[in-house]
């Protein structure tokens, strides 16, 4: 009951309130300058670099030649590695098939299943130790096929 009794205190004392003034410079322009001379010196200082240390010329592009070897995009390369380390078939499906789905599936599988599978609510990194847990468990995997597929990439 002294919950409801101070509600009621504090509807009944409610004044009518003057609206807040809001003390300091507008976004419009000073902010927002301040923003585009930081911009411009940025853009300017990498001109600058740009014309000082000019990119080198590599020899002219062949196209009837392939350079060895060709890797993938490094979001894909962990994929890459895992096909190079798969190298068994399972029934008719062939190990290629297997080494490209396989760590994708397994990738986004637990990504989509970790809210199910860890349902503790809080959100201090220390009681989550499940989530922790997958989440070290398959950055480690990705490192590793990473590696993996950076060295035996021939």
């Amino acid at each position: 009951m002294p919950l409801i009794e101070i509600e009621r205190e504090e509807v009944v004392e409610e004044k009518e309130r003057e609206p807040v003034r809001v003390t300091g410079l507008p976004f419009f322009p000073h902010f927002l300058l301040r923003e585009v001379v930081v911009m411009c010196l940025i853009a300017g200082s990498l001109i600058l670099l740009a014309s000082v240390y000019p990119a080198g010329l590599l020899s002219p592009a062949d196209p009837f030649t392939t350079p060895a070897p060709i890797y993938p995009e490094w979001y894909f390369l962990y994929v890459f590695g895992f096909l190079k380390f798969w190298t068994y078939d399972i029934g008719p499906i062939p190990a290629k098939i297997i080494g490209v789905t396989l760590p994708m599936v397994v990738w986004y599988g637990l990504l989509i299943l970790v809210p199910f599978i860890d349902r503790n609510p809080s959100s201090d990194i220390r009681r989550r130790r499940i989530a922790v847990a997958l989440g070290v468990i398959a950055l480690l995997g990705v490192l590793y096929f990473t590696y993996y597929g950076i060295v035996h990439g021939e």
